[in-house]
C-alpha cells in the first residue's frame, strides 16, 4: 500500500470479484472483476470492511489489500524471456501481476 494513501471510512475502493469456477470446457460463466466498493470500517491496516456494488445488488465483506504485483520467480530462469508471453505463470515460480480474488486495491488514475 503506498505511505501516501490510507483506507478510511466512506473512501471509494475496487474490489476483486472472485468469479464463478471454470468449467470443465474452460470457460467460465463470470470471470473475476474489480467492483467499486465503499469502506464501511477500517480493520486494521491494510484490513477494510466493504460494501461492494456489484451490477446485481450489493455484497458486504472484510476484505484484504492486494498491490497486485508479480512474483518474481528464480533468478536464471532459462524461459525468462517468454515471461507474459503468453503464458501467466512460468515453471520457476514466476506470476504474472494480477489482483486476487477476494481482495481491495486503490483505483488506478485514469488523466
Amino acid at each position: 500500500m503506498t505511505a501516501e494513501q490510507k483506507p478510511s471510512v466512506g473512501r471509494i475502493v475496487h474490489y476483486v470479484a472472485h468469479g464463478t469456477p471454470v468449467l470443465p470446457g474452460g470457460e467460465q460463466a463470470f470471470p473475476s472483476a474489480c467492483r467499486a466498493a465503499i469502506v464501511t470500517e477500517v480493520v486494521g491496516q491494510s484490513t477494510v470492511g466493504l460494501a461492494v456494488l456489484n451490477p446485481s445488488g450489493m455484497f458486504f465483506n472484510q476484505s484484504e489489500y492486494h498491490d497486485g504485483a508479480k512474483t518474481p520467480g528464480l533468478a536464471g530462469c532459462h524461459q525468462a524471456i517468454s515471461h507474459g508471453r503468453p503464458h501467466r505463470y512460468c515453471s520457476c515460480g514466476w506470476i504474472e501481476a494480477s489482483y486476487k480474488g477476494g481482495t481491495w486495491h486503490w483505483p488506478e488514475r485514469v488523466e
